[in-house]
C-alpha cells in the first residue's frame, strides 16, 4: 500500500492539473469569443475539441462547412492559444460572409490578424533578433520550414503589436476589401492605413532594432577599433619602393 502512494499522489495531481488546464481554456475561449462578437458583429458556430496531446502537437482550427472545429491540447496549451485559434476561425467566417475563401488573403496575413488578436491587451516576450530581419511576407501560401516557424511568428506578432499600437484592430479587417478588389497589398494598406506595405514594414524594423541599438552600436564600434589597430600595426612596417624595385630586379637577373 506504501508503494502505491507516491503513484497515486501523483495521478491525483496529474489529473488536477489537467482539469485546471481545461478550465483555463474554456474559459480563455469564452472571453475571446465575447470580444470577437463585439468586433464583427457576428457569432460563429464552433466546436471545442481539448486532448491531452505528448507536448508537439499543433493547435488546429478547421473549416467544416460553416461549423468550425477547434483543437486544443493540454500538453501544449500556454496562455493565448485559444484565443488566437478562435481569432482565426472568426476571420474564416468574415471571409466567407464576403464570398471569398480563405486562400483569396495571404497566408501571413491570416497569422497577423490572428496574433493581433492573441496580443491585443498583452505583449509577449522580446522576439529573436533575427525577427527583425524575416521577411515574413514571402509566406503567401505555406509555412516556412519547421526550423524559421519561431522566427516566423515571432516577426508577425512583433509587426502586428507595431501596428495596433498605432491603428484599431478592425482596420485589419477593412483591409480585405481593399485587397479583394485591387489584390495588391501595398496599395490596400496605403488606403487602410497611409503608408504602403513596404514603408510600414520599414518603420516596424527601426522600431524593432531601437531596443537593440546599444549592442549593435557597441559592436560597429568594437569593429572600428579593431580595424584601425590593424591598420596602425601595419604603418610601422615602413614600405620602401626603390627597395622593392632593386628586389625585383634582382630576382630577375638571377632567373636570367
Amino acid at each position: 500500500m506504501k508503494a502505491r502512494s507516491p503513484l497515486i499522489i501523483w495521478l491525483l495531481i496529474s489529473l488536477s492539473l489537467l482539469a485546471q488546464t481545461e478550465t483555463r481554456i474554456r474559459n480563455e475561449i469564452k472571453v475571446a469569443n465575447e470580444e470577437l462578437i463585439e468586433i464583427y458583429g457576428f457569432q460563429v458556430r464552433y466546436n471545442l475539441t481539448i486532448l491531452t496531446g505528448q507536448g508537439h502537437e499543433q493547435p488546429a482550427a478547421i473549416d467544416d462547412d460553416g461549423m468550425y472545429q477547434i483543437f486544443l491540447y493540454t500538453s501544449s496549451f500556454r496562455d493565448g492559444v485559444a484565443r488566437h485559434e478562435l481569432a482565426h476561425v472568426y476571420f474564416f467566417e468574415h471571409l466567407r460572409k464576403k464570398g471569398l475563401g480563405p486562400e483569396t488573403i495571404p497566408l501571413w496575413y491570416h497569422e497577423l490578424v490572428a496574433e493581433g488578436f492573441q496580443n491585443l491587451h498583452s505583449r509577449t516576450g522580446r522576439p529573436p533578433l533575427r525577427s527583425g530581419f524575416f521577411d515574413f511576407t514571402a509566406y503567401a501560401k505555406n509555412y516556412p520550414p519547421e526550423k524559421d516557424r519561431t522566427i516566423f511568428y515571432g516577426a508577425v506578432e512583433s509587426f502586428a503589436s507595431f501596428l495596433l499600437s498605432r491603428f484599431d484592430y478592425k482596420s485589419l479587417l477593412y483591409l480585405v476589401d481593399e485587397f479583394s478588389s485591387s489584390g495588391d497589398m501595398n496599395s490596400s494598406f496605403r488606403a487602410i492605413f497611409g503608408s504602403s506595405l513596404d514603408s510600414l514594414i520599414a518603420k516596424w524594423r527601426v522600431f524593432f532594432l531601437l531596443p537593440y541599438s546599444p549592442f549593435l552600436i557597441g559592436v560597429v564600434i568594437f569593429l572600428y577599433l579593431l580595424v584601425g589597430r590593424r591598420e596602425r600595426y601595419w604603418r610601422q612596417f615602413h614600405l620602401n619602393p626603390e627597395s622593392l624595385k632593386k628586389e625585383e630586379g634582382g630576382e630577375i637577373d638571377q632567373k636570367l
